[in-house]
């Protein structure tokens, strides 16, 4: 056998020791959505030389789509033309999407609930709803395409986007959703709208973390943004309104403890981490009934549609406590309430069989996301055909061929089905 040479053995032990610092590091990341083992796998596999057809081509669609948003005008919460009560323009304010005017009262004031119709007047630029929106829809895809590509231009773009929404003095916004899903004609402030913040955990935590390795990204911009989300953070546990949110038992129940969870994981408020998974598990009382239904969400004109809504709550919330190994996957209350039950009664909808509630439409797709977490990670899995059987039925791809290469590609219909092929290709087949 030939001697390895001495500096060879050397090197060996080099590289050996950066990968495993590398995936030590990429572990330990604090994500909130993405796990670090999986990311630091995800662009291993974009390098290798042969990755999956399905996710190479979700990468490439990725990347289009973040070369588009690095020439789209950055939102800002001074860009609205409606004034919030307190007549600072850096107050967030949206008006809730179910409510219109009062046709019996001559000025339509004050407006009235419509549920499951949604009034174009509250989803306008006039309010601060789109622009969040927006941002953290470009704050995501711009960081993910930086992480995977290295490309730097990706990077300033979110660093751009995060500055003028959380840090800059002139554009920021505080931290505070007082004026949230108002309601015209009515003056009081509205826990509900507690629901517009779920969009600020759920892409803007991750990409502080990707951002880190970038030169256009600064510690102090860090910490800026730590003091922002510590503010938030406190008014959402120690505000009246905050404590009003923890109150709501349906959907906007489970997002407000997904925010809380979520930012606790990051500030490192372990107590209160570890007391909010306590407080979704015993909701589980009033949020599910013994067969599985949510008689919150079935009683709403959208009910399939807000039943897979509180589901994507509670297993994000899952896949936190995971972190921090208080897993509750397999978890069933006192009255036998569980996930799986919960799961399994809107699967059947799913693959096409008849829905008893108010609906607008049976969307396979918004169960997917839920399905998939629950079944790499709880130990008594969903059927696993009826699993592929339900994906298969969802909104797919289509496929479409150039005459110039006759290279088949495949364009997403939407950004669940990107990510679901980006990182989980083994689900999706062909």
């Amino acid at each position: 056998m030939q001697k390895v040479p001495k500096f060879s053995q050397s090197l060996c032990l080099t590289l050996i020791l950066i990968l495993s610092h590398s995936l030590a590091a990429a572990t330990e990341t604090k994500f909130i959505q993405y796990d670090g083992f999986a990311m630091h796998q995800l662009k291993q596999s974009l390098q290798s030389k042969e990755p999956p057809k399905i996710r190479f081509l979700a990468y490439q669609q990725l990347l289009t789509a973040a070369d588009k948003m690095l020439d789209q005008p950055v939102p800002s919460v001074m860009e609205k033309t409606f004034i919030p009560p307190s007549g600072d323009k850096h107050d967030y304010l949206s008006i809730s999407r179910y409510w219109w005017p009062d046709p019996a009262k001559k000025d339509g004031l004050p407006w009235i609930r419509k549920d499951g119709i949604t009034n174009p007047a509250t989803q306008t630029n006039d309010v601060d709803r789109n622009k969040l929106g927006i941002m953290g829809n470009m704050v995501q895809v711009l960081s993910l395409a930086y992480y995977l590509s290295g490309h730097e231009p990706y990077a300033e773009k979110t660093a751009t986007l995060l500055r003028t929404w959380f840090i800059s003095p002139e554009t920021k916004m505080n931290p505070h959703l007082r004026f949230a899903q108002s309601v015209p004609g009515n003056s009081a402030e509205r826990r509900s709208g507690i629901l517009d913040g779920r969009l600020i955990p759920k892409y803007v935590l991750d990409a502080i973390h990707i951002l880190s390795k970038s030169n256009h990204w600064k510690n102090s911009d860090t910490q800026n943004m730590n003091a922002w989300f510590d503010a938030y953070f406190k008014w959402l546990t120690q505000s009246q309104l905050g404590k009003q949110g923890a109150k709501q038992t349906n959907n906007h129940g489970s997002w407000y403890y997904f925010q809380v969870a979520s930012l606790a994981y990051y500030l490192d408020e372990q107590e209160v981490l570890t007391d909010t998974f306590e407080r979704v598990k015993a909701s589980y009382e009033y949020q599910f009934d013994a067969n599985g239904s949510q008689p919150h969400e079935l009683a709403r004109t959208r009910s399939f549609f807000y039943s897979t809504f509180n589901l994507e709550a509670i297993t994000d919330i899952a896949l936190l406590a995971d972190k921090v190994n208080q897993s509750f996957w397999d978890y069933r209350s006192k009255s036998g309430a569980s996930l799986k039950l919960a799961i399994e009664f809107l699967m059947p909808a799913a693959l096409g069989e008849e829905w008893k509630y108010k609906t607008k439409g049976i969307e396979p797709m918004f169960l997917v996301p839920v399905l998939i977490k629950f079944d790499q990670n709880a130990k008594h899995k969903i059927s696993a055909a009826e699993l592929h059987r339900i994906i298969s039925q969802a909104k797919r791809p289509q496929k479409s061929s150039t005459k110039k290469d006759n290279h088949t590609t495949f364009k997403f219909a939407n950004k669940t089905e990107l990510l679901l092929a980006l990182f989980e290709p083994e689900y999706i087949s062909y």
